[in-house]
C-alpha cells in the first residue's frame, strides 16, 4: 500500500449523512433463488448418479487395483 493509499483509507469521511436514507437488500430473493437451489440440486443428483454408474461399471467390469 502506498502511502498515498494510506492517508486516504484512515481518513475520516466527514460526508453529511442521511438519517432516514433507505437500505436496499443484498440477496438472491425469489424465482432466482428457486432456480439457483434447482441448479444445484440437480448438480448433486446428477454427481451422484454419475458416482453410482462409475462404482457398478467396475464392479461389472470385475476391475482390480
Amino acid at each position: 500500500m502506498t502511502r498515498e493509499q494510506y492517508i486516504l483509507a484512515t481518513q475520516q469521511n466527514n460526508l453529511p449523512r442521511a438519517e432516514n436514507a433507505q437500505l436496499y437488500p443484498v440477496g438472491i430473493y425469489g424465482w432466482r433463488k428457486r432456480c439457483l437451489y434447482f441448479f444445484v440440486l440437480l448438480l448433486l443428483v446428477t454427481m451422484i448418479v454419475n458416482l453410482a454408474m462409475t462404482i457398478w461399471i467396475l464392479k461389472v467390469m470385475n476391475f482390480t487395483v
